[in-house]
């Protein structure tokens, strides 16, 4: 068992690359649905090979509904996790309440899985978003935005902790991990593209919704290296580890991945990092490991 939680510190860390990764190839003129999209096409691809040599599809009559919803949240988690920024609100902000995904993790977990709500399991969650609140410092920003970004916001943690239910629901089901992956990736990115003429509409923005392909191809290059990295190897160690580990631990080791990415984001952009920070990040490693200990 504790190989499993091991291997969810491992993913959550890989994980932890795709912000800081998104701000770069934002930087190179990719818009935020084009990353999105393209993410998710590459690990769809990326789950091909292995599922072509083991012959089995991933979508079968007795799951395709429940794929299907599944799909739609991933969906709705790529554009909420994104609203929060559009309607203005800042990151730290929209970082802050997308990782409230813990509480609303323990709950469903408990609603929907029948997960047992222990104090220790409390006392971690807390410990947790204590965390969250130091790495990000939300005190230091004089503006949170609107209504539009917060509620955007919110629902981003909402459909993040979903995600993590389902993928404890497919491990529950012993469902082949990279079945899951593919059958996550292709109907999410089935949904992005049918959303895709309302979203336009909304949000007519160049650098927000656009979806091109006029990339060099040395950027699709380093892309595709990018989601390798970043989104097939830590989905994969998450989906084969959600097998045995609870969702609501799982959804506190998750938390890791702000304190990479605060890391990384100061090695490659040279953000400055506060004590304030170096304490968040010191509970969040705290929680994880009371959250392995239980």
């Amino acid at each position: 068992m504790k190989k499993d939680y091991w291997t969810i510190v491992i993913s959550a860390i890989f994980f932890g690359l795709i912000i800081p990764g998104g701000q770069y190839f934002s930087n190179l003129g990719f818009s935020l649905y084009e990353i999105s999209v393209y993410s998710l096409f590459f690990l769809f691809i990326f789950t091909l090979p292995i599922i072509l040599i083991r012959k089995s599809f991933p979508i079968r009559r007795g799951n395709l509904v429940f794929f299907i919803l599944y799909g739609l949240i991933g969906a709705l988690l790529q554009l909420t996790q994104f609203g929060g920024v559009i309607f203005g609100t800042p990151v730290a902000i929209v970082a802050l309440l997308l990782y409230t995904q813990p509480i609303w993790t323990t709950f469903f977990g408990r609603l929907i899985l029948n997960e047992e709500i222990s104090k220790i399991k409390i006392f971690s969650v807390v410990i947790a978003f204590l965390g969250v609140i130091f790495l990000l410092s939300p005190w230091n920003i004089d503006n949170i935005g609107n209504t539009k970004g917060l509620v955007s916001s919110l629902l981003a943690g909402i459909f993040l902790s979903l995600w993590v239910i389902f993928a404890r629901k497919t491990g529950i089901n012993k469902d082949y991990y990279i079945n899951t992956l593919s059958a996550y990736s292709f109907l999410s990115l089935l949904w992005l593209i049918l959303l895709f003429p309302l979203i336009k509409i909304l949000y007519n923005s160049y650098y927000l919704t656009r979806l091109s392909y006029n990339f060099p191809i040395s950027y699709w290059i380093y892309f595709g290296v990018f989601c390798l990295i970043s989104a097939f190897m830590p989905n994969s160690l998450f989906y084969k580890a959600m097998e045995k580990v609870e969702a609501s631990k799982a959804g506190v080791i998750l938390l890791l991945e702000p304190v990479v990415a605060s890391i990384v984001a100061m090695i490659i952009f040279s953000q400055y990092l506060t004590s304030s920070s170096f304490f968040g990040g010191g509970l969040i490693l705290l929680s994880n490991y009371l959250a392995i200990k239980e």
